[in-house]
């Protein structure tokens, strides 16, 4: 089955997400997938999660510190998953994992946790809703073809939800890397379209405030 990664927003701090712990994510996969299929639908989170230079860590007591291992037989997966979600308050009805999107090198308490990106999952067929809940900060909901809610994720900063409703649809390379055979153009020599790729590049990644200070920077370089 294919699916679907949508940017839900950015990681914030606790004013800003619903009042719980600053700067982390949580997801939830309705019991009605089975464990099996809530866990794929995570593991294509945590691919994304890779292909961006970051890592997913477990926070609840008995996990913190865990990383999600994608390179881990499916047995030793279907556990880490097992554990995660029984780390975690029940909440009936949904497996829910807490968890930080630390750049890969990182852990949960370093700086490149604040403003991590946010991704929600939808199978084919599926389609997804946003909202700004007072305890849950900004959100997605996530329906299947026949109109079911089958996961959420929340805690999004609610400063950051002027986000696409299109799916993304572009790979994303570890922050500060390029691509094999792309071809590195100057910053200088960057035109309008180069600027706002690279601008959307950062904040996609996470590095909002990097994202801020270069888009700055090339709105004086180019417009004085």
């Amino acid at each position: 089955m294919g699916y679907t990664i949508y940017d839900a927003g950015r990681t914030g701090p606790s004013a800003n997400i619903g009042g719980s712990s600053p700067f982390h994510i949580d997801s939830k996969f309705s019991t009605s997938l089975g464990e099996d299929e809530a866990r794929r639908q995570f593991e294509a989170k945590v691919r994304k999660y890779r292909e961006a230079g970051r890592n997913v860590e477990f926070s609840n007591q008995g996990v913190a510190g865990m990383v999600y291992n994608l390179d881990a037989p499916e047995e030793e997966r279907a556990v880490m998953f097992r554990k995660a979600y029984g780390a975690h308050a029940p909440r009936e009805g949904f497996y829910s994992l807490d968890y930080y999107a630390p750049k890969i090198g990182d852990t949960r308490w370093d700086k490149s946790a604040e403003g991590a990106p946010i991704f929600a999952v939808a199978p084919e067929g599926g389609r997804r809703e946003t909202g700004t809940g007072d305890d849950y900060g900004f959100y997605s909901l996530i329906y299947d073809k026949a109109g079911n809610i089958i996961s959420k994720v929340g805690h999004g900063d609610n400063r950051y939800t002027d986000i696409s409703s299109d799916p993304m649809t572009m790979t994303m390379s570890p922050a500060g890397s390029a691509p094999a055979g792309d071809v590195v153009v100057p910053v200088k020599d960057m035109s309008p379209d180069a600027v706002n790729a690279e601008y959307d590049k950062l904040r996609m990644a996470g590095d909002i405030f990097e994202a801020e200070k270069f888009g700055m920077e090339q709105n004086r370089r180019l417009f004085g």
